[in-house]
Parts: structure tokens; sequence; C-alpha cells
């Protein structure tokens, strides 16, 4: 498995809402294969009760709006249109839970927990392309958050967004974009054939 080059986007420590070190976001370094886009998710901090949230919007003019997401976290999106909603946890081994938004949220499948390092403070997940229905040269735009384990718990930390606390609502700000692009090898192969493109699926 070859992947492309990585988009790193970072956060301000000592934001989280909580005083939990484990739930404050530094960075997020995003990636893709052929076949699945990679977030490696770093907090300031690492503890196996961190449950990790990453929204994703990857078709235009649909998706879930306001305060409403496949684990009922108190995240307010305001008018995001998020399509997809995994939720990780790393205890037990780590494992994923991802949702479709079809005017409701179903469970769906494609997600993954691909590496746990407690000692970089990384945890690692995966969506598969073709579950987000993209295809390479697509872009997706994404939020990600950490939270606790019970419902109702708000978004302790998000990229690009405001925290909460315990019994608190956090919110959206604008989301991030990443444009997924073929690895390197086969990439050099279509700059060779003229056929780079670069745009956002419809």
């Amino acid at each position: 498995m070859s992947t492309s080059f990585a988009d790193v986007y970072t956060d301000g420590s000592f934001d989280q809402g909580p005083d939990n070190s484990n739930l404050d976001l530094t960075s997020v370094e995003v990636t893709n294969d052929e076949s699945n886009v990679f977030f490696s998710v770093t907090t300031r901090d690492f503890a196996d009760w961190t449950k990790y949230m990453v929204f994703v919007d990857s078709i235009d003019d649909a998706g879930a709006d306001g305060n409403n997401n496949g684990w009922v976290r108190n995240v307010e999106m305001g008018p995001a249109g998020i399509d997809y909603f995994m939720g990780a946890w790393v205890d037990g081994g780590g494992g994923t839970a991802l949702y479709g938004w079809d005017g409701a949220w179903s469970d769906s499948s494609g997600g993954s927990v691909v590496n746990i390092d407690g000692a970089a403070k990384t945890v690692t997940m995966s969506i598969s392309l073709a579950t987000l229905g993209l295809e390479l040269g697509d872009s997706l735009r994404f939020e990600i958050g950490t939270t606790g384990g019970n419902e109702g718990d708000p978004a302790t930390d998000l990229m690009n967004g405001t925290s909460a606390s315990w019994g608190g609502v956090s919110s959206f700000g604008t989301l991030l974009e990443y444009t997924t692009v073929p690895a390197p090898g086969a990439l050099s192969l279509l700059v060779a054939a003229g056929l780079v493109a670069r745009r956002r699926r419809a």
C-alpha cells in the first residue's frame, strides 16, 4: 500500500473544554491511498478512555445539519451538511462506528481504526473512498472532535470550532477541506499522461 503526501492541520493547545489533556487536539494529518482516506489525530496527552469523532461532508447539497450526529453528542453543526459521522474508541483494542445520513442516521461500513500509538499520542482512523462516494481527485470537508463516552457529552475539543466542557454544547466553525490525490507512483503516471485533475464531487 502506498499513500499520497499528507496535509497536516494544527490546533492550538490548552483550548479544550475540560481540564483533561488527553482531550486536547493538537493536529490531524490527512492522507489517502487508492481506496481509503486516513485521519491521524494527535492529542496533547493519551488516555484509553478518549473517544474521537470524524464528521465528513462528501456530497454537495445534502447531509445533516444542526445538533445531530450518530453518537448523539452535544455538537451544534450549523448548516454543515454532514454526510458521514464516525465515532472511534481506543480501549479494548479500538474500533469504530460509522453512520451515513439519508434523512436519518444509519449504520454504514468502511470505517476502521488503523493504528493506536499511545507513545506518539496519535490514533489513525480510515474511511473507504467508496463509502464516501469519492474518487481520486475529489474533495471532502471535515471536522475532528474529541468527546467522552456518554450520549449528551459535547465535543470537548474541535479542530476548527468552539469546544465545551461537560454539560455544555460545542459548535462548528468553518469545515476543513482535503482533496484526495493518487499515491506518488500513480501520480507520476497520471502527470505523464496529462490526466491529473482536482475537483469536488457534486
